[in-house]
C-alpha cells in the first residue's frame, strides 16, 4: 500500500508541475501586467479615429487661439453647410496659385499660417476683387488712405491688384500692428477696422483681449465677425480631412519648385505695350496680362521704374524684344 501512495503521490506532483508551466505560459490577461500595461489599450478601434463630423484622422489644433469658442460655432457651422463647402472649396481653387507664394512668405516671417486664409475673407481669393463701394481692392483689400508705404497707386498703376506685391504689403502691416498690441487676434482685428480703432478700445477694456473688446462691443461689428471667421475657416482647412470636407491642399516646401511664384524681372522705364512685347516674345499676351495685374492701362509706365514680371527664364529675351519694339517705334517715327 505504501508504495502505491507514493506512486500516486508522483503522479500528483507531476500533475501540478503541467498546470503550474501551463499558468505561466499563458497568464491570465490581468496577470504579470504593471498598471500602465494595464490602463493602455491592446489596440484602437477604427471608431475612435471618427470625428463628430463623419471624417476621420487626427485633429491638429491651429496657431491661433479661438477655434473651439463658442463665438467661433456659427461660422463654422456656416461653412459646414453644404453650399458653405461647395463656396469654401472655390475660393481655394481660386486661390490656388497665389496661396503657394502666401504661405512661403508667412513661414519666412516667422507668422501664424491662418493668416494665409485672410483673403478667403476678404476677396474670396481673387485679386481684382472689388466690392460694390469700390474703396477697397485686390487680394487683401486695401483701401486708398491704407496704401501709404506699403503699395504704389498712381494713373499708371495700382498695385493692390498685384497678389505677390499686395501679399508682401499686407504681411509688413499684420506684422506692424503685430508689434503695436504684441497679440495676433488684435493685430488681424486691426487689419480689419484700424489700429486706431482697436486702440482706442483698449484704453476703454480692463482686459486686454480681442474676446474682452468683441464682448464689450468696444470694436466695430465687422471686425468682431472678422477674427472668428478667420479661425473657423483655419480651423476646417486644415483640418479638413476631420470635418469631412473636400479641399484643394496647397503644399508647400521650401525644396519643393513652384511654377506659381518663381519668375524674372525686367526693369523699364519707358511705356511697353504689353501685347506689343507678347508679340516679340510668341507668348499669349494674358499671360504677361496676369503676371503684371498693377498695370492699368496694359503698358508699362512711362518716365517710371517698373519692374515687368516675367516668366521663368525670359528676362534675355524681353530685353531684347524691348529693343526691338524700341527700333520699330523710332522707325516709324521718322518715317
Amino acid at each position: 500500500m505504501g508504495r502505491h501512495l507514493h506512486r500516486r503521490n508522483d503522479v500528483i506532483l507531476a500533475l501540478v508541475i503541467v498546470l503550474a508551466a501551463q499558468a505561466f505560459a499563458n497568464p491570465a490577461p490581468s496577470e504579470n501586467l504593471s498598471q500602465d500595461q494595464k490602463a493602455a489599450p491592446q489596440e484602437y478601434a477604427p471608431e475612435e479615429f471618427l470625428s463628430p463630423y463623419g471624417g476621420t484622422g487626427f485633429y491638429s489644433a491651429i496657431d491661433l487661439p479661438g477655434a473651439d469658442r463658442e463665438e467661433t460655432a456659427p461660422f463654422k457651422e456656416r461653412w459646414l453647410s453644404s453650399w458653405g463647402r461647395a463656396e469654401l472649396r472655390s475660393i481655394l481653387e481660386n486661390g490656388s496659385q497665389y496661396r503657394h507664394y502666401v504661405k512661403r512668405r508667412l513661414q519666412e516671417k516667422g507668422m501664424p499660417a491662418c493668416i494665409e486664409y485672410i483673403p478667403v475673407i476678404e476677396s474670396s481669393y481673387k485679386p481684382l476683387a472689388t466690392p460694390a463701394s469700390g474703396k477697397s481692392v485686390g487680394l487683401w483689400q486695401f483701401m486708398e488712405n491704407s496704401v501709404e508705404n506699403y503699395l504704389r497707386l498712381n494713373k499708371w498703376l495700382d498695385e493692390r491688384r498685384d497678389p505677390w506685391k499686395s501679399t508682401d504689403a499686407a504681411i509688413k502691416k499684420l506684422k506692424a500692428n503685430y508689434k503695436q498690441f504684441g497679440d495676433w487676434l488684435l493685430a488681424i482685428a486691426a487689419y480689419n477696422c484700424g489700429a486706431g480703432a482697436v486702440k482706442r478700445a483698449l484704453q476703454k477694456s480692463e482686459q486686454k483681449t480681442f474676446w474682452a473688446l468683441a464682448q464689450k462691443k468696444l470694436i466695430p461689428d465687422h471686425a468682431i465677425a472678422y477674427v472668428p471667421n478667420l479661425l473657423a475657416v483655419s480651423d476646417i482647412a486644415q483640418n479638413a480631412s476631420w470635418y469631412k470636407v473636400d479641399l484643394p491642399v496647397a503644399f508647400y516646401d521650401a525644396e519643393v519648385y513652384s511654377p506659381f511664384d518663381d519668375f524674372d524681372y525686367l526693369e523699364t522705364d519707358r511705356a511697353v505695350s504689353l501685347k506689343a512685347l507678347a508679340n516679340e516674345l510668341r507668348i499669349d499676351e494674358k499671360t504677361l496680362l496676369a503676371l503684371n495685374p498693377a498695370l492699368l492701362y496694359e503698358a508699362t509706365p512711362s518716365h517710371e521704374i517698373y519692374e515687368l514680371r516675367l516668366p521663368r527664364g525670359m528676362k534675355a529675351a524681353a530685353q531684347d524684344a524691348i529693343f526691338n519694339i524700341m527700333l520699330k517705334e523710332k522707325y516709324a517715327d521718322n518715317n
